[in-house]
C-alpha cells in the first residue's frame, strides 16, 4: 500500500523566515516553548541583546531581526517533550504536482517506525509509514506553509513546518520520535518477560530431552533377550505400512466462469438518489444502515428510532458501519485529535464528516454534522424540512443554497485512539 521510494538527499538550506512566517511560528510553536529555547534559536541576533531583553520582547525581536534558523532544530518543551523540526522553503499559489516523502525512526535506536500517522494539518491528507518507516504523499498538496504532525502510540507527537512549492518534491530528513516514559517501561517489562520465557523454554527442552533419552533406554532394554543377546525377529509395537500415491489427474478442469455481478434493489434505490451508477454503491453495510434509519424523526438530544439528532446519528453510523466509537456532539467530533479537517468540499470522500455552523457566523461553533456519501450528497438528521417537506434522517445536497451558506469544514477520521 505504501511504496518504498528511493529517497534523495534534501538540499542543504538555512532558511531566513519572513515576518509572516515568524507570526505563524509564534502562534503554532513559539507560544509552546520556553524562553531558553527562544534564546538558542535566535542564534544570529546581535550579541548586545541580552537574555533579559529577549525574555521581555522575544517574539518582537524575532520579527524585527528576520532570524535565520538552521535546517533542523530539536527542542524539548519541559514535561511535554515535543520535538519541533523546522524546515524552510519558498511559498505561493497552489501545487498540482508537489509530493512529500520522508522516513520516521526511533530517536534512541534509529529503528524504523511503521504505522506512524503523518498528517498535513488543515488538509484531508494523511499517510501511514510502511514497514521501513517511510511515507509518501502522492496527492497534490496546497502550496504554501503547512504544519505536519507525526503520531504513533507510545511516542511523543512530532511537529514540523513545510513550504510546498509548485513542481518540487519535498524530501524530509529523517524524523526522530522519542518514546514516552510509559512505552519505555512497557518495553523494559516485555524484555524481562521474554527473557523469563526463554529461560523457561530452555528448561522445558532440557526436561523433554531427558524424557526422550529415558524412553530410548527402555526401548533398547526391552529389545534384548536373555543374557543381553539382541532379539532378531522382535516386532515393533508401532507398525508402519506403505501405500502407493495415485498419479495426479492430468485432465484440465474447465474454469468456472466468473458469476455475473448482481445489482441489488438497495443499490438501484440509492444510485438514483445520488445520481450515480448502481455499481458505484459498494458499501452495502453503509446503505443498509441509512435505509434502516431513513425517515426517522428529528429530536434534539434524541438517540433512538423514536427521534434522533444529527450528532447521535453520526455517532451511531460510525459505530455500526465502521466499528469506530466517536464523540457524542458535533463540536467534539470536529475538535477531536482523531479528526483531520479542511475547508474545501472538493476533497470530500464517502464516510467523511461535513460540519456546519449558523449562516453568517464567523466563529468555529459547530451547529450541525452529517456524513458525506458522494456527488455532493450527505446523509444527516436535520430539523430542516426543505424541499422534501419533512424533517428527520434524509439525504441532503451540499449545493443547496441553505447548506452551501452554512458549510464550515470537511473532516476525516484517521485515528480512533484520539
Amino acid at each position: 500500500m505504501y511504496p518504498n521510494p528511493s529517497l534523495v538527499p534534501a538540499p542543504s538550506v538555512e532558511p531566513s523566515f519572513s515576518v509572516a512566517t515568524i507570526k505563524k511560528l509564534g502562534i503554532i510553536i513559539l507560544k509552546k516553548i520556553s524562553v531558553n529555547i527562544l534564546i538558542k534559536m535566535a542564534i544570529n541576533l546581535p550579541k548586545k541583546i541580552s537574555a533579559n531583553i529577549l525574555k521581555k520582547f522575544g517574539i518582537n525581536i524575532l520579527k524585527k531581526n528576520r532570524v535565520t534558523i538552521p535546517e533542523k532544530i530539536t527542542a524539548k518543551y519541559h514535561k511535554k517533550q515535543f520535538l519541533y523540526v523546522l524546515l524552510g522553503m519558498s511559498f505561493a499559489g497552489f501545487s498540482q504536482e508537489a509530493t512529500l516523502v520522508g522516513s520516521v525512526v526511533e530517536e534512541e535506536s534509529a529503528v524504523a517506525i511503521s504505522r506512524a500517522i503523518v498528517a498535513v494539518e488543515g488538509t484531508p491528507f494523511a499517510e501511514a509509514t510502511n514497514d521501513s518507516g517511510e511515507f509518501e504523499f502522492t496527492q497534490a498538496l496546497p502550496e504554501g506553509e503547512h504544519v505536519v504532525t507525526v503520531e504513533r502510540d507510545g511516542f511523543e507527537k512530532v511537529f514540523f513546518l513545510i513550504n510546498v512549492v509548485d513542481g518540487k518534491k519535498l524530501v524530509v530528513n529523517t524524523v526522530e520520535m522519542a518514546m514516552t516514559k510509559q512505552e519505555k517501561k512497557r518495553r523494559k517489562k516485555a524484555a524481562k518477560e521474554r527473557k523469563s520465557k526463554i529461560k523457561d523454554a530452555a528448561k522445558e527442552d532440557e526436561k523433554e530431552d531427558k524424557e526422550l533419552a529415558k524412553e530410548e533406554k527402555k526401548l533398547k532394554k526391552g529389545n534384548k533377550g536373555l543374557l543381553g543377546i539382541l532379539k532378531k525377529d522382535r516386532e515393533p509395537d508401532v507398525k508402519v505400512t506403505y501405500e502407493d500415491v495415485p498419479e495426479p489427474n492430468e485432465e484440465v478442469e474447465a474454469q468456472e466462469e466468473a458469476p455475473e455481478e448482481i445489482i441489488t434493489p438497495l443499490q438501484n434505490k440509492y444510485a438514483a438518489i445520488l445520481g450515480a451508477a448502481p455499481a458505484q454503491i459498494t458499501n452495502l453495510k453503509l446503505y443498509e444502515f441509512i435505509d434502516k434509519w431513513m425517515g426517522t424523526p428529528y429530536l434534539m438530544g434524541g438517540e433512538t428510532e423514536a427521534g434522533i439528532d444529527c450528532s447521535s446519528f453520526a455517532q451511531r453510523l460510525f459505530i455500526e458501519v465502521y466499528d469506530w466509537y466517536i464523540e457524542r456532539t458535533a463540536q467534539k467530533q470536529m475538535d477531536s485529535e482523531a479528526t483531520e479537517t479542511w475547508s474545501d468540499p472538493k476533497f470530500l470522500m464517502e464516510g467523511d464528516f461535513v460540519f456546519f455552523r449558523a449562516a453568517g457566523h464567523l466563529g468555529k461553533k459547530i451547529t450541525h454534522v452529517g456524513v458525506y456519501l458522494g456527488n455532493n450528497k450527505f446523509v444527516n438528521a436535520t430539523s430542516r424540512t426543505g424541499k422534501s417537506g419533512s424533517a428527520g434522517v434524509k439525504i441532503s445536497d451540499l449545493t443547496d443554497p441553505y447548506w452551501k451558506a452554512r458549510f464550515f469544514a470537511g473532516g476525516r477520521r484517521i485515528n480512533t485512539n484520539g
